[in-house]
């Protein structure tokens, strides 16, 4: 009888051993292919440098102000919360989304910029305009700025983000927190010097 229950249990449980050893497989191979597809796009030295609204990695300090300057007088964007990012509205999905975005600057160019998205009224009470819901629309935003080719992978502590790389451009998305999603587009050619923690107020993607 023993022997029994014993084989029949082990029976049950191949489909299941099977199934986790197979997603476990699938999840190293996303990884696997992330990691591969970084190295192949850094030895290309191939250069991918558009951002968005005409905004370029390595465009000069001096253009990228005059390129809000521009895009301000045209009505399209405005100062973002306490003035320290540039704010752009996406008007055309259920639920406005803001996108809040400032640079980080290198040698007076830029070799990151520093994106948060958020839907315009998120309200703690509203579990329907929570940041995890904005994901499909943000990789739909980000989708039609770079391709659609995102990896979704997972941090050491398990938390899901998306990533792209072409050439020298990388791309990330992740959940900041329950109302912010964060994006970071960095040109990784680039090594930034350090640089001291900056006083007064934080920039939302800091917060």
């Amino acid at each position: 009888m023993y022997l029994l229950v014993t084989t029949k249990s082990s029976c049950m449980l191949r489909p299941f051993i099977f199934f986790t050893i197979a997603t476990l497989f699938l999840l190293a191979s996303c990884k696997e292919s992330y990691e591969q597809r970084v190295q192949r796009e850094r030895a290309s030295g191939a250069r991918y440098d558009s951002l968005f609204l005409g905004f370029e990695l390595g465009m000069p300090r001096s253009d990228f102000f005059n390129r809000c300057w521009e895009l301000n007088r045209q009505g399209l964007v405005t100062n973002g919360p306490e003035n320290n990012s540039v704010l752009y509205v996406f008007a055309d999905y259920d639920h406005p989304i803001d996108m809040n975005f400032y640079p980080e600057f290198e040698n007076d160019r830029i070799y990151k910029m520093n994106v948060v998205f958020n839907y315009q009224a998120w309200a703690p009470w509203n579990k329907q305009l929570f940041s995890g819901k904005l994901i499909p629309h943000a990789l739909d935003i980000l989708g039609k700025w770079f391709g659609t080719d995102f990896y979704k992978l997972e941090t050491d502590t398990g938390k899901p983000y998306w990533a792209k790389i072409d050439g020298n451009r990388e791309v990330i998305l992740r959940v900041q927190n329950e109302r912010n999603l964060r994006v970071e587009i960095v040109d990784r050619t680039v090594m930034p010097a350090p640089k001291p923690e900056s006083g007064g107020n934080r920039p939302v993607w800091s917060k």
